[in-house]
């Protein structure tokens, strides 16, 4: 697939607007959204921006669902400079009162609600405590003016629009994107036009590469794509959304993620791709009727990424949903995804926490305590430099001089290491190793031990205060939808781990949840919130 080499990412836009005007770029519920569309709604919502007096360099807070509203606002904000900062949906006030007023957005842009969060209530009640910042609101509401009504505006602005256009760089920041604070307090990730255009080719370069192997044509076969992971997220805003945007790809837009959704659309729309982090894929084998959906009919390549993963779970999805799967590996600040493993890749490789080969361009290494480089096998911190990457976090010096070194590598907080061949393995992140003793326990040993039994659907292992140890342990289990973890179940697991692991690394405690892995503390990516979890249980 031709695609030229831009360096903004509004010039993607209007490149497919007058490639191909009439394609269908965004399909959301019953509506056809054509790529000429995108382009006048959005260059009108960047006029409605102008005319509201946002200028490069200021910033433009979203708190909306996957929908078209959001793609407007994203590519709007990108055509003026202006640095976009999606909010998650589910944010309450506690999350606006913490991390709007370090962004100080000139405009909010928000949905009213979202199932039973007020967000537009939410943020009422904090509109005086703010300051001054215009706020346009999807539908109508006293908080500030409609979408709707602005975007039927005349204005007389092409000339400032013009303008606007040429006062931009590669290296302007696009977006600030607040990481997950699973193990610590967010942090606000500046990433620029280059920053996220390159993720965006080089994932799609690689699944491509993929694609071929296995005997799929992505341009001969008019490649349909999902788009519905969270647009606070790289996953849903660059992996998905802009690999979209980028390469003309027709996107079918869903509000958020949803098993049944997915299913339907991958059905109805005959696609050969998905992605998500490892408990989507969970929910999915979950589903009874999974098979009655044939998704080995339709899929033709797999990713996962954000978590480690067992062979038992890539032998199911093999099994059951699809058989090529490619595991990435990456974060917020050092690139969506740095490293991919390979089709060939057996199974048991990645369960050990293999992740693949850096992406081409991408430098990898693994350091000490001291930052110095380690050599192959030895353990250490993974640090990531490359066009992807970040290089500062957004009004954060302090985090900023700690998370990069001189020389401009992202310290990732990860602990792994690389084989002779330039492999890499994850074995943990920093904040999460448990110190029991003088011993050092990775918990995602124990989460894959434990995930072998089969009642167990989500796994966390934590490290609980111990006054001889400093920390002992504990493990925490949410048993498959619809399973009772008795009692007996209990013993058989701890059993298991006394044989397989060392006695320092065997838990002290095994606490289950009661009723279905949903009742655990999550990140919105599905990952198991460790933070929010070990302050419930241990406090």
């Amino acid at each position: 697939m031709e695609v030229p080499k831009l360096t903004l990412l509004w010039k993607y836009i209007d490149y497919w607007a007058e490639k191909k005007p009439d394609y269908p770029m965004i399909r959301f519920k019953k509506k056809v959204i054509t790529a000429k569309e995108v382009k006048e709604n959005s260059d009108q919502l960047a006029k409605a921006l102008l005319d509201m007096g946002v200028e490069k360099g200021d910033t433009i807070a979203t708190v909306i669902a996957t929908t078209p509203e959001f793609i407007y606002s994203y590519i709007a904000s990108s055509i003026i400079g202006a640095i976009i900062v999606p909010m998650d949906k589910e944010y309450k006030t506690k999350d606006f009162e913490s991390l709007i007023p370090h962004t100080g957005p000139k405009v909010i842009i928000t949905m009213k609600k979202w199932e039973k969060n007020k967000i537009a209530d939410n943020l009422m009640e904090l509109k005086y405590q703010f300051g001054e910042i215009e706020y346009i609101t999807i539908g109508e509401h006293e908080l500030g003016v409609s979408l709707e009504e602005i975007m039927k505006n005349d204005y007389s602005n092409e000339e400032e629009l013009a303008k606007a256009k040429k006062n931009l760089d590669e290296e302007d920041c696009l977006m600030i994107i607040w990481t997950g604070g699973t193990t610590g307090a967010p942090k606000a990730v500046e990433l620029t036009n280059k920053n996220v255009i390159e993720m965006s080719i080089l994932e799609f370069e690689k699944i491509n590469d993929d694609f071929k192997k296995v005997g799929y044509d992505i341009e001969e076969e008019n490649l349909k794509f999902l788009v519905n992971m969270p647009t606070s997220h790289v996953g849903g805003t660059i992996e998905l959304l802009t690999t979209g945007l980028i390469h003309g790809l027709e996107m079918i837009v869903q509000a958020s993620w949803s098993p049944w959704d997915t299913l339907k659309a991958m059905q109805k729309y005959d696609i050969p791709f998905m992605g998500g982090v490892p408990t989507m894929f969970k929910i999915l084998l979950s589903i009874p009727d999974l098979d009655n959906y044939h998704p080995k009919n339709h899929l033709k390549l797999v990713v996962l990424s954000g978590e480690k993963v067992s062979a038992d779970l890539l032998r199911d999805i093999s099994d059951r949903i699809c058989e090529n799967i490619l595991i990435g590996y990456g974060s917020t600040e050092a690139g969506a995804e740095v490293t991919f493993t390979d089709l060939e890749d057996e199974f048991a490789k990645i369960a050990e926490g293999y992740i693949g080969k850096p992406l081409p361009g991408i430098s990898i290494k693994i350091i000490d305590s001291d930052g110095n480089e380690l050599p192959a096998g030895e353990k250490g911190e993974i640090i990531v430099k490359g066009a992807v990457t970040s290089k500062s976090y957004y009004k954060m010096s302090e985090k900023t001089k700690n998370g990069f070194t001189n020389e401009e590598y992202c310290k990732t907080g990860d602990i792994g290491y690389m084989d002779e061949k330039g492999g890499v393995y994850i074995s943990g992140r920093i904040k999460e190793i448990i110190r029991v003793g003088g011993y050092t326990v990775f918990p995602p040993e124990i989460e894959s031990l434990s995930l072998e039994h089969p009642k167990i659907a989500i796994a966390a292992a934590l490290g609980a205060p111990d006054k001889i140890h400093g920390e002992v342990v504990w493990l925490v289990v949410g048993p498959e939808l619809g399973k009772k973890f008795t009692e007996e179940d209990k013993e058989e697991l701890m059993e298991s781990l006394r044989q397989n692991l060392a006695k320092f690394k065997v838990p002290k405690k095994i606490i289950v949840y009661p009723l279905d892995p949903n009742d655990l503390p999550i990140t919105r990516l599905g990952k198991v919130d460790r933070k929010r979890l070990k302050k419930e249980l241990i406090e």
